[in-house]
């Protein structure tokens, strides 16, 4: 189980579409290893399990790929009532 804890964003940065890498560990205060979204989707199409964790609550939510409307797949949390586990409220870098 992978535990995204940063992303990094291109302009404009306001949507899932727009994280181009990410900052993961194997555990939830292990060290940071950097990839890109594209590996992270080949991650998680191949079956691998990906969380973010926010280090500053400590909330989680599951990581799933999705098709963008410009036909690229991104990474994107599953919809629930939290705000502050989702992708764009991770710090960024």
């Amino acid at each position: 189980m992978l535990y995204i804890r940063q992303v990094r964003v291109e302009a404009p940065g306001t949507l899932n579409q727009h994280i181009t890498d990410v900052k993961y560990s194997a555990t939830t205060g292990g060290p940071l290893t950097t990839v890109s979204r594209a590996a992270v989707v080949s991650v998680i199409d191949g079956g691998g399990i990906v969380f973010t964790h926010n280090d500053h609550n400590r909330a989680q939510a599951r990581v799933v790929t999705r098709v963008g409307t410009n036909g690229r797949k991104h990474i994107t949390t599953i919809a629930d009532s939290g705000k502050s586990n989702n992708l764009l409220e991770l710090p960024r870098f």
